[in-house]
């Protein structure tokens, strides 16, 4: 039996995917880059500089990428690399274990958070309440920063039952590099606490970048639909969007990362590439196909993965229906000829209708057979950076 390679540690797999006025077949090379190491090799200098470069920023941003590098030298030497990366999954903190944290701590496992629950009332902070939470913590908020550790994928949601817990909670989050922070309350208690912690000392500026009061305006009432409305503002950080009913606002017409077309890495994709890497090192035929590029409309976006094993099994999805049996036939070429390919899967007006879509799109894929992974993660193993 095939043991598992770690694969927890945040990461990015840049994987050669196209090539001009090159010679030798560079599509398939592929190197991995951790923030203490490196694996594989892309062989060429410009390109092992310009792949060292789109890596540091998907670490900091966690968004897959298809990028073109050309030869400073040879303008008409380039290759097409995809940028993928692999990062813990990110946090929600919900400092209050109410009723409004009963719902939101399933909506956040849901999203694909960390979900952790603070609060200083046992029966409260209680993993029998929130079996959802991966870890739920008993202790004052006054001493929250104590207990726990925020960081840039840090998104923290203050419900607690009272203004001075609300206080308590604000003075040691407020002004670190969260993903987001948010505080529930009525306009009369936020104003309240922005007045107490303006006489404090603290900037209107980190105020001011607090959503408080938390969450979207749909109407919501019950513990359930503020939870949702939360959740939905949570998604729009995340996501860029704008926030606006799409019966009037087309999709895409936001900000930030929904206009990347992309998909973010989730828990599902770490245990594809898991599966993947471990059918390479145990010689079990298969596959990796992931979706490089979409156009129009199509049911899954870049950074989508399914993987196909030859005897017809498959994990994860780009989308199901024709599209996808189509990319699986492709998948048992790429897997009998041993070469990874794109592959253009063309969803046209008819096809489109038949997938239950308003409109046709394309999607590229790249395919490759998963053996391709042990010049990376052949024996689980990083080479230290030099």
């Amino acid at each position: 039996m095939v043991k598992e390679v770690d694969l927890s540690r945040e990461m990015v797999l840049v994987t050669v995917i196209g090539q001009k006025g090159m010679d030798g077949g560079m599509v398939g090379k592929k190197k991995l880059f951790c923030p203490d190491g490196e694996a594989g090799e892309l062989s060429l200098p410009w390109l092992e500089a310009g792949a060292a470069r789109l890596a540091r920023s998907a670490l900091e941003n966690g968004i897959f990428t298809v990028a073109d590098l050309a030869d400073p030298d040879q303008p008409d030497r380039s290759v097409t690399l995809m940028v993928d990366p692999y990062l813990p999954p990110p946090e929600l903190v919900i400092l209050g274990g109410g009723h409004i944290a009963l719902p939101l701590a399933g909506l956040g496992k849901m999203l694909g958070y960390r979900v952790v629950v603070v609060d200083d009332r046992p029966d409260f902070a209680s993993p029998a309440r929130f079996p959802e939470a991966d870890r739920v913590v008993c202790c004052s908020f006054a001493g929250v920063a104590e207990k726990l550790s925020f960081g840039s994928r840090s998104s923290v949601v203050i419900v607690t039952r009272g203004h001075q817990h609300d206080l308590d909670c604000l003075r040691q989050v407020i002004g670190r590099p969260l993903a987001y922070l948010g505080m529930i309350g009525s306009r009369r208690r936020i104003r309240l606490v922005r007045r107490q912690l303006v006489e404090e000392g603290f900037p209107e500026q980190q105020l001011d970048a607090v959503h408080m009061p938390i969450g979207l305006d749909i109407g919501a009432q019950t513990p359930e639909e503020i939870a949702v409305s939360i959740a939905a503002e949570l998604i729009m950080e995340r996501r860029g969007g704008s926030a606006q009913s799409l019966r009037v606002h087309p999709p895409g017409a936001g900000a930030g990362i929904a206009a990347r077309d992309c998909e973010l890495p989730s828990a599902g994709d770490r245990e594809i590439l898991q599966k993947a890497v471990n059918s390479a090192r145990g010689e079990i035929p298969a596959a990796l196909v992931t979706i490089a590029r979409t156009r129009g409309s199509t049911p899954r976006k870049a950074g989508a993965r399914m993987l196909v094993y030859r005897d017809g099994r498959t994990f994860g999805t780009i989308g199901g229906g024709c599209g996808e049996s189509e990319v699986r036939r492709e998948a048992f070429n790429a897997m009998d000829e041993g070469s990874p390919r794109i592959y253009k899967v063309a969803l046209d007006a008819d096809t489109a209708a038949a997938e239950g879509m308003a409109c046709g799109g394309v999607m590229e894929v790249f395919i490759e057979p998963t053996g391709l992974l042990a010049r990376v993660f052949g024996r689980g193993e990083i080479i230290e950076s030099r």
